[in-house]
């Protein structure tokens, strides 16, 4: 867990480079005047780590569309294959930032790579963002309840597993009759689940859609209720620390929002790029609906004080964690 000094020197350090500057200046060096002395900061290029998914489709809306020059940033965008790749490239400094989750960035922060949560990328309501508990066709389950001890597959220790806990919980079904087992790739679950190899499975978009296209039955979403997922924006405090991360970080979300509001006006101008970035699977290239997308603001408390008692219940934090530890207010 990080120090309480490394967070004071990067909020400090924020506001010696960002004194004075506003949304809409021009976009170049800042100067920070300390005392007598002028410091002029550029923005630190940033090299931003994705999985091939739609969260991440304003990033792709701004590289395409040239707001990152725009706003005097360097941005270089890798899409990685795996969680797990991402997150290694992350803890060796590989990579500033990602797009991940919640219980992500604590199992990073907790294990020596301290990160900042600068934003939900999408989640900022239950609607967006689906995942959900699907039956295999054919099955006459139709609740939560009817899959009390009934083996349902997952990842373990991941936002999967996170969300087939609560939508279980909610179906009032009790922790001692939620069954799991343990499939960790996604396409092979599905595969499985296809060919009624497996009972039920926890999925996220758009394998939720691909499987009730092919007759898969809903058992529950997280789209009502409560909202039980945010993918976010992490970034590395040893990036914020440097003389222009902060400042990068403060245009990247002005991007972003810049981004979604284009994306928001008319999301299926770009199912093109989506289908291109998110490889969508082939019957859905057509028909998939695209995520409206948040304005940048970090999760709530509620949000994360919910993963990480998940988390510390399941053995998965060895160090205790707050909401400060993980969500750093950036200047306005």
């Amino acid at each position: 867990m990080r120090t309480t000094r490394t967070r004071l020197f990067a909020l400090t350090l924020a506001m010696l480079l960002l004194v004075g500057s506003v949304a809409g200046c021009a976009k170049k060096a800042e100067p920070a005047k300390t005392g007598e002395t002028t410091i002029t900061t550029a923005p630190e290029p940033i090299r931003i780590g994705t999985l091939p998914t739609e969260d991440a489709l304003p990033l792709w809306v701004a590289e395409n569309k040239g707001l990152f020059e725009k706003a005097g940033i360097a941005v270089e965008i890798t899409t990685f294959q795996a969680a797990q790749e991402r997150d290694a490239a992350f803890a060796s400094g590989a990579i500033d930032a990602y797009m991940g989750d919640i219980i992500a960035s604590a199992a990073l922060e907790a294990g020596g790579a301290p990160v900042s949560i600068a934003t939900v990328m999408l989640g900022a309501t239950a609607k967006e963002g689906r995942f959900a508990i699907v039956a295999k066709p054919g099955s006459t389950a139709k609740t939560a309840a009817d899959l009390a001890g009934v083996p349902v597959a997952t990842s373990s220790a991941t936002i999967q597993e996170y969300v087939l806990d609560g939508l279980m919980k909610a179906g009032g079904v009790a922790d001692a009759k939620v069954k799991k087992e343990i499939v960790a790739k996604v396409p092979v679950r599905f595969e499985l689940l296809m060919n009624g190899k497996l009972q039920a499975a926890a999925l996220p978009e758009p394998f939720v859609s691909l499987a009730l296209m092919q007759g898969g039955v809903l058992i529950a979403d997280d789209t009502k209720g409560e909202n039980l997922t945010q993918t976010v924006l992490g970034v590395s405090d040893k990036y914020l620390a440097t003389p222009g991360g902060m400042l990068t970080i403060k245009r990247l979300l002005e991007t972003w929002d810049a981004a979604a509001v284009i994306i928001n006006a008319d999301p299926n101008s770009f199912r093109t790029l989506l289908v291109d970035k998110a490889r969508l699977p082939e019957p859905l290239k057509t028909t998939y609906a695209v995520n409206s997308y948040p304005m940048a603001a970090p999760p709530t408390k509620a949000e994360v004080d919910a993963v990480l008692v998940w988390m510390k219940a399941k053995g998965l934090l060895k160090t205790e964690l707050t909401y400060a530890d993980l969500v750093q207010a950036l200047p306005e």
